[in-house]
């Protein structure tokens, strides 16, 4: 009857219009119909009621599931899509859609920089430029860019072509000028904002530099290198490798990683040999490898000529105890009085800045503007998962919440590639196991997963399959979802395939861990989308850091008889009055800014 009532009043008002000559036979567009007009029916049985918590008869354009009000619950489109897949909780097709999957293009270019999703405004940049929130308005030919020497200039530039840098980021405009005086640095921005490339390239400009001007015939001895880059794990620091070879075809320099695991490791005795018979401009390695090496008589690895150390990850490498000797040997064996140390870190505690500023006299300090915070391309999306109090120790019934939701945010946002962090290994095992039992023929996702108890062998074959798409068997048009815990959160940038998808399956603790989770989407500039499950005392947090951002909220109730929905609705407007007296006291960058600083979990 409201759909009926709804036209009916439609065509009285276009009469209306069309008799007092606003509105002309020939013109064909509708004044009572936006692009997408939502009619939700007796939503009040659905969504709990007062202060405005749900959004009635509201206008959507373009399908963006954004309601007006901060907070307020974001309607759905009601179409054939919802329909069938029950988003309302009227039925569920689980197995039958994914024995009947969608049809789903995904020869997308993977080249491009940014997607065909509408971009956000971005608050204080420059909207009419594209990507404006990552990209710094310099150009390469800045005068602050400029060296004194020529041959230095011109590697710098050719190293910029190399990178394939029109432009540089913001956090590299603020990095180059000061790296490239030889001082002290830490770099810190959010993930995703060309950080390798901010150190690398004016490092390797000084160093082929002296290099250049060593006099002819000169030799230059093995196992010599003149940069130092150390990672906490194997897989970044293939990544960083990945970086120095794609530079190589514009410039000649060699690179040689040595790690215990990783696509490149090999027995020590190998990687010693190399050492001893090869030349080595750039070294990358992991603390405890190296340190191993230092320490082993006639090693090859000679540290006389070090230029520059570079810390990636600092906040682990310092923080984490484990570090510490193996920092001290390469501290030990290098020429500290005239080499150059460089920290690099997505997340800066206060407690590293103070240990390098009490170490390292002077060092400068570089904050990129995205320091602690989430992309703005984000699109996030927050899923209260809670149950009903008496049922907060029914792990099965919990994760079966959880589990349904995955799988609707899974449908509802198809891309190619998904990445779904769980706390646990054993969390990640569930979910493994519980999407390839929703699609044992593959027609639908290529699930892999990326943890601890893995092997090294198995970890870097999935992130490849998952990364390029390497399929046997199988038809390529697949989604692939990698089910991963915090390992694959750290600086692994998936070899430069964009991810599309984040979905946070578990909380996480700690709010860096937040920080860099969600980073792994919309990086470079692109646009991505997060899907945060949250209940309970996680409810306030998760609003308060997502803020104005938060585009979609949404509850997750299952429809038992036995669970009482009058107490789902009074805890849910409990948690939602806490939530948003929590962001009025913290604020959504206070909340995850304050907290990385001191070193503190969730407050």
């Amino acid at each position: 009857m409201r759909r009926v009532r709804a036209c009916l009043g439609a065509c009285v008002y276009v009469t209306h219009l069309v008799a007092s000559g606003a509105l002309t036979a020939n013109d064909r567009r509708s004044p009572t119909r936006p692009t997408h007009w939502v009619t939700l029916s007796d939503p009040r049985k659905r969504y709990p009621s007062g202060n405005s918590l749900y959004a009635k008869d509201v206008p959507l354009a373009n399908n963006n599931r954004r309601s007006a009000a901060p907070y307020s619950y974001s309607s759905t489109p009601v179409n054939d899509l919802d329909q069938d897949f029950g988003y309302y909780g009227e039925k569920d097709d689980d197995d039958d859609w994914m024995s009947n999957p969608v049809d789903f293009d995904n020869s997308i270019d993977e080249s491009a920089v940014t997607s065909t999703r509408r971009p956000k405004l971005v608050k204080g940049a420059d909207n009419s430029r594209p990507n404006s929130h990552f990209f710094s308005r310099k150009s390469l030919q800045d005068p602050i860019f400029a060296y004194q020497t020529k041959g230095a200039s011109e590697t710098f530039a050719q190293l910029c072509q190399g990178a394939g840098i029109a432009r540089p980021s913001k956090i590299q405009s603020l990095a180059w000028p000061i790296l490239c005086k030889g001082s002290h640095t830490i770099v810190a921005d959010q993930t995703g904002s060309g950080k390798t490339l901010a150190y690398l390239i004016p490092l390797l400009t000084r160093a082929l530099e002296d290099r250049n001007a060593q006099p002819a015939g000169t030799a230059v001895p093995n196992g010599s290198p003149r940069i130092i880059v150390l990672a906490p794990t194997a897989e970044l620091a293939d990544q960083i490798r990945a970086v120095c070879e794609q530079m190589t075809a514009s410039v000649s320099f060699s690179t040689l990683v040595i790690t215990a695991t990783g696509k490149y490791s090999t027995s020590i005795r190998d990687q010693i040999r190399m050492l001893q018979r090869q030349p080595v401009d750039v070294l990358i390695s992991t603390p405890g490898r190296i340190a191993t090496i230092l320490r082993t008589r006639n090693s090859g690895l000679d540290l006389s000529a070090l230029q520059s150390i570079v810390l990636d990850e600092v906040d682990v490498l310092l923080v984490d105890d484990t570090f510490g000797p193996q920092l001290r040997t390469v501290g030990a064996a290098a020429p500290l009085d005239r080499t150059q140390f460089v920290f690099v870190t997505a997340t800066l505690p206060d407690t590293v800045v103070e240990t390098v500023e009490k170490e390292f006299r002077g060092v400068q300090l570089i904050k990129g503007p995205g320091l602690h915070r989430v992309a703005p391309t984000v699109q996030e999306r927050l899923v209260d998962v809670s149950v009903p109090s008496q049922n907060n120790r029914d792990a099965k019934l919990c994760f079966d919440v959880k589990a349904k939701q995955l799988l609707k945010a899974l449908r509802q946002t198809r891309c190619r590639r998904t990445l779904v962090f769980c706390n646990t290994v054993e969390s990640c095992r569930s979910v493994e196991n519980l999407l390839k039992r929703k699609d044992r023929k593959g027609n639908v996702f290529e699930v892999r997963a990326y943890h601890n108890a893995m092997t090294p062998e198995n970890r870097n074959e999935n992130l490849a399959v998952f990364s390029h798409g390497i399929r046997t068997t199988q038809p390529e048009k697949v989604d692939y979802v990698l089910v991963c815990t915090d390992r694959a959160a750290r600086g692994v940038d998936f070899e430069r395939a964009p991810v599309d998808h984040v979905v946070l399956f578990d909380f996480p603790k700690d709010p860096a861990e937040y920080v860099r989770r969600v980073g792994r989407t919309a990086r470079a500039g692109r646009t991505g989308t997060s899907t945060v499950f949250a209940y309970g005392w996680q409810l306030p947090i998760a609003r308060s850091v997502m803020g104005s951002k938060l585009d979609s909220f949404t509850i997750a109730r299952e429809e038992r008889d036995e669970m009482d929905t009058e107490e789902i609705r009074g805890g849910v407007q409990a948690r939602l009055h806490r939530g948003d007296g929590a962001n009025k006291k913290h604020g959504s960058k206070h909340i995850i800014k304050g907290n990385i600083e001191s070193g503190k979990q969730w407050k």
